[in-house]
């Protein structure tokens, strides 16, 4: 994770907050997201912080298909 923490900060530092993130959320690739909360069935409290902050991205970045994101996340 902390190359993807270090390349997602310098991101932010050179271009801003709305080409600072990649992934499946910005990409609005509902089928990763899914997959993503699927694994994390085991792991209730590591779930939960993974919705708050995806529900967060989609709400505040650049999120492609935030519609069917936000049905997912059930926001």
């Amino acid at each position: 994770m902390l190359p993807i923490i270090r390349q997602t900060l310098a991101n932010y530092a050179e271009r801003g907050p709305e080409h600072a993130f990649s992934g499946p959320l910005i990409r609005g690739d509902v089928a990763t997201l899914e997959k993503n909360l699927k694994a994390l069935q085991r792991l209730p409290e590591v779930r939960n912080v993974y919705l708050a902050l995806a529900r967060s991205a989609v709400s505040n970045l650049p999120a492609k298909n935030r519609t069917k994101l936000r049905r997912t996340l059930h926001v």
